[in-house]
């Protein structure tokens, strides 16, 4: 089934005409003309939650406030089926799409990747690398941000902490967007199948090796007096896999874009580094990023509004950074903005792992790149191009600096 071409569902009876809206997440009205974000906070004009015939029919939040409340409580609003279409979820990665209290038996294979000791070692080796690749990049004049820095240094960390060779990087990377920019289910399973191949030839090799990379943790798992089955290690590994290749070169490409248009922000950066930490805040409340869906598991009114039992909900982070009832010019970056609580990460217990590393990642970037480039404008000698989605972001970004 290609997921672009079902048709448009029957509106149930339980569903008032006023909260119909026919709006395709992966193909918002506006897209091309004004990007991602303006075209999705479009829907704040209308009402807080709609209804929509697309992709077999389902509910979407707009609003910050209704987001959280969705992503904190699991038991209405079940991570057991995430993906809009629900056919589009061909595997059940783990511990993603489980919810407590199995959810946190998995969850405890993984955290210890991400303490705040191994992050921090992470931050120096994130360093080197933007070093590296900025000073290699600056006497060129240009850039093609994706495949020169986005899907280089965030991918080469994740490779580092899974231990898989840095050498396949860009292989991997194309294996990523894959499945997670498929929604045709033939190609999606194609995809999965051939990360499912590797992954499982790595986890032999590692059970009962001494390393300590998330692989091997995982591999691990299957000594646990818990351990039902391979299936939970392979959607372990491939959870970790597809999630380390793709959100975070998104978030980068759109903070680069945005000081691309903004040199005043760049210019604030240079003189004075120090805000870089909030200013890395600021850019992850402001370029919020997965669309993920729900399925609601009993009926249920939520703000007037009737939710059945089996319906798929729609949470877009990426309209809650954006929301004018929680932030001030909500579309505006401000460095001395005071918005603590953002839910780009997601809340309670499926709260995004890597968080803590995407944070660094960003802030070094700020630090690194930013203050070591001339100041960059987005080339309008070449086509940049965007794509909306489960995980929106940039195919292209094209830079270029005197």
């Amino acid at each position: 089934m290609n997921a672009t071409a079902t048709g448009l569902a029957a509106k149930p009876a339980h569903v008032p005409d006023e909260l119909v809206v026919d709006f395709d997440y992966v193909h918002p009205d506006g897209l091309e003309e004004v990007g991602v974000y303006r075209a999705m906070k479009r829907l704040h004009d209308g009402p807080d939650i709609i209804w929509t015939p697309r992709y077999g029919g389902h509910w979407l939040v707009t609003r910050g406030d209704d987001i959280r409340f969705v992503q904190e409580n699991y038991q209405i609003f079940s991570h057991e089926i995430f993906m809009i279409p629900r056919e589009l979820q061909v595997y059940k990665p783990v511990p993603l799409a489980v919810d407590p209290p199995n959810h946190t038996k998995y969850r405890a294979v993984i955290n210890p990747g991400f303490t705040p000791k191994r992050v921090e070692a992470m931050r120096e080796k994130a360093r080197e690398l933007t070093i590296e690749l900025t000073e290699k990049m600056r006497p060129n004049g240009r850039c093609e941000f994706l495949s020169e820095f986005a899907r280089i240094m965030p991918v080469t960390m994740f490779l580092k902490i899974v231990d898989l060779p840095l050498d396949r990087r860009e292989e991997f990377v194309e294996w990523g967007l894959a499945i997670m920019g498929s929604y045709d289910v033939s190609g999606r399973t194609e995809a999965m199948n051939r990360v499912h191949a590797y992954l499982k030839q790595v986890l032999d090799e590692r059970e009962g090796g001494p390393g300590e990379d998330l692989l091997t943790r995982v591999a691990g798992w299957r000594s646990n007096a818990r351990f039902q089955n391979d299936g939970e290690t392979m959607s372990m590994a491939s959870l970790l896999f597809v999630g380390g290749l793709d959100t975070v070169a998104s978030l980068l490409s759109y903070t680069v874009h945005h000081l691309a248009e903004h040199p005043e922000l760049q210019r604030r950066l240079r003189e004075d580094p120090g805000i870089a930490q909030k200013a890395s805040e600021e850019f992850i409340r402001r370029f919020g990023l997965s669309n993920t869906g729900r399925i609601i598991t009993q009926d249920f009114e939520y703000k007037g509004v009737q939710f059945k039992k089996d319906e798929m909900i729609m949470v877009p982070n990426n309209l809650s950074g954006v929301d004018d009832r929680l932030y001030d010019d909500p579309m505006a970056v401000d460095f001395d903005r005071n918005a603590p609580h953002y839910n780009t990460f997601g809340n309670g217990p499926h709260k995004c792992v890597g968080a803590p590393l995407a944070r660094v990642e960003v802030q070094v970037f700020l630090e690194e790149f930013v203050t070591r480039m001339p100041e960059f404008r987005v080339d309008r000698d070449r086509k940049s191009t965007e794509h909306c989605g489960s995980v929106p972001g940039y195919d292209t970004l094209y830079l270029r600096w005197d």
